[in-house]
């Protein structure tokens, strides 16, 4: 199944997910820049794939393979102008340095990482609770009759008929 982010909130699913990363595909305000601009951008490993380090309610904080720093991804303003359209987010960059920039992110999943081809995670069975009308009674019984599990007679060892436990809220018995 093919990736495809429609909003924001899908962009940010997909960068929950183990194994996301994001890749450079255009940055128009690197490419009005000289050559030498570019290369050494290139250089820093700019575009390569960014992998996800940490997320939060504004921001993503990416780190790039080779190099020591992280890159931040804000999303607090500004996100109505973003573009979405399958696997590609474009995004507005506002510099106030001539024509209008924009950076277009590629999204994928580490290599293994896929939804698909990964093993699916295997959840614990969880029990059943007891009931706490069940649990309240057990433990405000004396020793003996925890034990036991009979009234209080048995805990004194006289050979009666064992008492009924009630519990100590609750409905009591029904007739």
């Amino acid at each position: 199944m093919a990736l495809v982010l429609r909003s924001l909130s899908d962009f940010k699913r997909f960068l929950s997910e183990p194994g996301a990363t994001i890749q450079v595909v255009r940055n128009t305000f690197i490419d009005r820049q000289p050559a030498s601009f570019a290369d050494a951008y290139r250089a820093k490993g700019m575009y390569e794939p960014r992998t996800i380090r940490a997320i939060s309610k504004k921001a993503a904080i990416f780190s790039i393979r080779n190099h020591p720093t992280t890159i931040w991804l804000y999303w607090d303003k500004g996100t109505r102008k973003w573009r979405f359209q399958d696997d590609t987010v474009a995004i507005p960059l506002d510099t106030g340095l001539g024509p209008p920039d924009e950076i277009v992110y590629r999204c994928s999943y580490a290599p293994g990482m896929d939804p698909e081809v990964r093993a699916p995670v295997r959840r614990a069975k969880t029990r059943p609770s007891k009931p706490p009308d069940t649990l309240k009674a057990a433990s405000k019984a004396p020793p003996a009759v925890k034990s036991a599990g009979l009234g209080a007679a048995s805990a004194t060892g006289a050979k009666t008929a064992p008492t009924p436990v009630m519990p100590v809220c609750g409905q009591g018995r029904l007739l």
